[in-house]
């Protein structure tokens, strides 16, 4: 039963293979598939993530091997982790077709347009290319599991005199409580697994704190829930990634939470990467 996960990430990765997928060197737990989708249009380069732009080129509906597929290269993109996999496409009829392919060897569903990942809200607009995220049901559960619910919040993921602070926390625990330790390592879990996705700015506050991972002491907890402070404070403000100039990061430090403006160069591989995948179809395939 050890082995299951690492089984099962075989078994699809075999899978995923078998129908033309192909996985970047930079992460394994990505996968990539581009069809000509042109009749007649002789492509000079074979298609590639670096060349992305001139693949979606747009054919016209008599020249499309795929009807739905209004490029000259569908496109399929396979983010997996364990079984709940996102498929980036700008062909839902190559999507089909990997489920179906999928099904011969495992039960696999196609639930829909994404809305929720990994207990992530995603929100998309192809219009402007804006991908926004939160966790706001996430920091209830966190904030209810604490008894902090009615808390003041704090405007900063770290308390005012840090370097003091910092040496606080390195002096050593007389006690050992091992009630203590499984709550901060919990709590202290939680943070990173906030961080990853939607809050980057308290980065560097959970690296201190999760130095002490292993033999905290009361005054590690007590620094510990002053981030779940700020998450009270930052709990309505929305991770947002846009295409175009907009006004969609924050940076705490007063009051109202001062906005910054975001300015985007339009043209930049990133950008362009987030309207491009703003204007396709994101779904959840997860094994039944």
């Amino acid at each position: 039963m050890k082995d299951s996960p690492r089984g099962w990430g075989q078994l699809f990765a075999s899978v995923c293979t078998d129908f033309g997928l192909t996985r970047p060197t930079s992460d394994k737990c990505v996968f990539v598939n581009l069809v000509n989708n042109s009749k007649t249009r002789i492509q000079d380069v074979q298609p590639n993530l670096a060349n992305i732009f001139e693949a979606t080129a747009l054919v016209s509906g008599n020249d499309r091997i795929y009807s739905d597929c209004p490029h000259a290269t569908a496109i399929l993109i396979i983010a997996s982790y364990v079984d709940d996999n996102l498929a980036f496409t700008n062909c839902a009829a190559l999507a089909a077709e990997l489920k179906e392919h999928c099904n011969v060897k495992f039960p696999m569903n196609a639930e829909g347009p994404v809305n929720w990942y990994l207990s992530v809200k995603y929100d998309r607009n192809p219009t402007t290319g804006a991908v926004s995220a939160h966790q706001h049901l996430y920091i209830d559960k966190l904030l209810k599991k604490w008894g902090m619910k009615q808390c003041n919040p704090l405007p900063t993921p770290f308390p005012q005199k840090a370097d003091d602070i910092i040496k606080e926390l390195a002096k050593p625990v007389a006690s050992h409580d091992e009630k203590l330790i499984k709550e901060y390592q919990a709590l202290v879990g939680s943070f990173l697994y906030l961080q990853v996705h939607t809050f980057p700015e308290k980065s560097w506050a959970v690296s201190v704190i999760s130095k002490y991972m292993s033999r905290p002491g009361p005054t590690h907890l007590v620094i510990a829930k002053k981030l779940i402070r700020y998450l009270k404070g930052r709990h309505n403000i929305t991770l947002r990634w846009c295409a175009q100039d907009c006004t969609g990061a924050h940076l705490p430090g007063t009051m109202d939470m001062r906005r910054i403006l975001c300015r985007y160069n339009p043209s930049s591989t990133f950008i362009s990467w987030i309207r491009l995948l703003a204007q396709w179809s994101c779904y959840l395939l997860a094994r039944k």
